[in-house]
């Protein structure tokens, strides 16, 4: 009772609190994790105990809702169109800050390249709880699909995640190791990069041809819903709970997602207008829950140094989003754009910033700090700059298939 309570009144503080956010003309999700932040540990601490031990949970299921409806928000037209510039904002970016982050981090942290790489790699994935519903939003909206741009970085974020936790797990494995004498190989486990993402959009595949058939057949249309959003929970209840770390369930559930979309044709629409309800209510407690995660305390005694340190990962993660789009037909509106979009972090982070330490690797608490510190300043600088900033740079007029294929041509 205390926990269903606790999660009611939770739903209803952070539906007004995202709703006072709009008012003032802020995105929704700031009010939310504002609320998280002052209710959580952090702050007045009025959060149920039992509840913020499901808090991992919610917050999975809410992300994966989220990626499951920006899979189903991707056709096979616009894949063709993005192909290229996707898989290189899913490196290059994430690669570059995660080692400039490093370098940094060794001289002004005197921290170790490998410890440095582990906060880098930390703070150097994009948050798909801020990136995924924005871009969803403007699908919905009908912006920037004259180009495809929102699908883009829908599918370049939801991989440079795989990237930046395959490298944070990489470097904290080759610390723990070194530290009992043993060694392990770096070749190997960025290989292991590609073919973690091959696996899992592979898996993807798999699950729907197996699966295709249920769901064409249901006729309830809850049934149709409930097997398509259940088979996706299930993919991450296997990636997180047997810890598989050659699979990337939220890849796998966006590849799901994409493929319902363009080969259940008389299902996807029916399925996304559901899952679209489904997430109005899980947003209040994905925000709600990252918030409750950070601890601006923290970051008081580091506060100049991860600014200093942030400043300059941002400035080179935004080179690496502009080389990952050379060669494309973005205008220099468009290209700013996806910088701008990129710029957010905080479910990683939330999520990881906290492991280093409880796995005694030194300076984890400086660690820990910057990266709660990377959540605050860049999780309300990215949503409220696509906010801003895709009217007005992005373009309201969606081409056909055809029409966009002659304008690349």
């Amino acid at each position: 009772m205390v926990l269903l309570f606790s999660l009611l009144l939770i739903g209803i503080i952070a539906n007004y609190s995202g709703a006072l956010a709009e008012k003032i003309k802020l995105p929704g999700l700031i009010g939310m994790m504002i609320m998280g932040m002052l209710i959580g540990p952090s702050f007045f601490n009025l959060v149920p105990q039992v509840t913020l031990d499901i808090s991992s949970t919610l917050k999975d299921i809410a992300l994966v809702t989220v990626l499951f409806i920006g899979g189903l928000g991707i056709s096979v037209s616009q894949i063709k169109d993005i192909g290229r510039p996707a898989i290189l904002l899913s490196i290059i970016p994430a690669t570059l800050e995660g080692f400039t982050v490093a370098f940094l981090a060794m001289i002004f942290l005197d921290f170790t390249f490998i410890q440095g790489a582990i906060l880098g790699f930390i703070i150097a994935a994009v948050s798909p709880a801020v990136l995924i519903p924005s871009m969803v939003s403007l699908i919905n909206r009908k912006i920037g699909q004259d180009k495809a741009i929102p699908q883009m970085l829908l599918v370049g974020a939801s991989a440079d995640d795989t990237i930046a936790i395959t490298m944070f797990t990489t470097f904290l494995g080759i610390y723990m190791q070194s530290n009992n004498g043993e060694s392990i190989s770096i070749t190997s486990q960025i290989i292991s990069i590609p073919f973690t993402i091959i696996l899992s959009i592979i898996v993807g595949a798999i699950i729907f041809k197996i699966t295709k058939r249920c769901i064409e057949n249901a006729e309830n249309k809850y049934i149709k819903v409930s097997i398509a959003f259940l088979i996706c929970l299930g993919m991450r209840f296997i990636e997180k709970y047997l810890h598989l770390e050659i699979f990337n369930s939220l890849l796998t559930v966006m590849v799901y997602g994409f493929l319902i979309r363009n080969y259940t044709i008389n299902s996807s629409k029916m399925i996304l207008d559901n899952m679209n309800s489904i997430w109005k209510i899980g947003k209040l407690y994905l925000f709600t829950f990252v918030g409750m995660a950070i601890n601006p305390v923290l970051v008081g005694e580091y506060l100049f140094i991860g600014i200093v340190i942030l400043t300059c990962s941002l400035f080179i993660r935004s080179i690496g989003v502009l080389l990952a789009l050379v060669g494309t037909n973005l205008n220099t509106k468009e290209r700013l754009f996806c910088v701008v979009a990129y710029l957010p972090k905080a479910t990683v982070q939330s999520a990881k910033a906290a492991i280093p330490l409880q796995m005694g690797v030194v300076g984890g608490e400086i660690m820990q700090a910057i990266a709660i510190l990377s959540v605050l300043i860049t999780a309300p600088i990215g949503a409220i700059g696509i906010k801003l900033t895709s009217d007005k740079l992005l373009s309201t007029k969606e081409y056909t298939s055809e029409e966009r294929l002659s304008y690349n041509t």
